[in-house]
């Protein structure tokens, strides 16, 4: 299957650079990365009808925190950023700057119809474009704009690192035929359980449901699952080929009708009282869309180590780091 292109972490990236620059996040400029310009400093003539802040004013507007009596500054944020985080952020962005330079030389884009086909791939198992990007603001703190970057990003690294690969026919039948998983719709479920540690008890609980007690109710006083148990047991949609739900949870879930509550189910975390909430089965791939997902998987199959490349185009682009604390 496809290669992890490791992503470029823009939420950071913006932090770090909202904080180094000192800008109000709301300007023009701070959305650039960039200082205000001499025309919107904060010294304005007095022409204008506004002073210049004083010192005391300046340093106030410095902290960033209050706790208690104790008040944290923007230079103690951005110390602390920069120490633990300064040195991967700023390899980062010589990186994507190498990566932009390399991809202008050899023209290479990602088109928007590219762009949007990834975008999708991405929200698959989510019931909607807004579910899917409210959870990536509430889950990463990623605006819509920040995950249409990261996605233009990995595949811009994408087209970078198979640049020089060649694919053939065969090699892409012979994919399609070893992944009959890219021929046939995908199942999503929706479910939400209850674990505990013992059958006995898992048998109690599935009396107290059978009885006519709420699910939810029931999972967030027993379940011992703390990830799900505060939002009533709920799971949300899990793909049918999720590598982190234990299979047994998968394949009792596609056996039962939405709306049925079965169990006990031992799984590895303990027994489990599973409930299915909703199903959906999503549209057949069409067979373009198959074998160009199959060559993009060869391709990065056989192209060189994510590491090689980017250490490939940092020396390429003569890539100089000049604050020696940074180095």
């Amino acid at each position: 299957m496809r290669g992890t292109i490791r992503l470029m972490p823009l939420v950071l990236l913006a932090l770090l650079t909202w904080v180094l620059s000192g800008c109000d996040s709301d300007s023009p400029e701070a959305d650039r990365g960039q200082s205000p310009s001499p025309s919107t400093s904060a010294a304005p003539s007095q022409a204008s009808g506004t002073l210049t802040p004083s010192p005391s004013e300046q340093a106030h507007s410095d902290i960033v925190a209050k706790v208690g009596a104790a008040s944290i500054t923007r230079d103690q944020l951005s110390d602390r950023l920069t120490s633990q985080y300064g040195r991967q952020m700023l390899r980062e962005l010589m990186l994507a700057e190498a990566m932009e330079q390399e991809a202008d030389s050899l023209s290479l884009t990602v088109t928007e119809t590219e762009l949007e086909q990834e975008l999708l791939d991405m929200r698959q198992g989510y019931d909607s474009e807004e579910q899917f990007y409210g959870a990536m603001q509430e889950q990463l703190g990623m605006s819509r704009e920040d995950v249409r970057k990261e996605a233009r990003y990995r595949l811009l690294t994408e087209k970078l690192s198979v640049r020089n690969v060649e694919v053939t026919e065969e090699e892409i039948d012979g994919y399609i035929a070893d992944h009959p998983e890219l021929t046939t719709p995908r199942r999503y479920y929706d479910i939400a359980q209850i674990v505990v540690d013992d059958e006995e008890t898992a048998r109690q609980l599935l009396s107290q449901l059978e009885g006519g007690a709420a699910f939810g109710a029931v999972a967030e006083r027993y379940s011992l699952d703390d990830f799900t148990a505060e939002y009533g047991g709920e799971l949300g949609w899990i793909d049918e080929r999720d590598p982190f739900t234990d299979p047994e949870i998968l394949k009792h879930a596609a056996k039962m009708e939405v709306g049925q509550i079965t169990g006990p189910i031992e799984t590895a975390s303990g027994y489990v009282i599973l409930a299915l909430n909703g199903f959906r089965e999503e549209e057949p791939r069409k067979a373009e869309e198959i074998r160009n997902a199959a060559m993009r998987d060869v391709a990065l199959g056989k192209a060189e180590p994510i590491k090689s490349l980017e250490q490939w185009l940092l020396e390429k682009y003569h890539a100089q780091v000049l604050d020696a604390s940074l180095q």
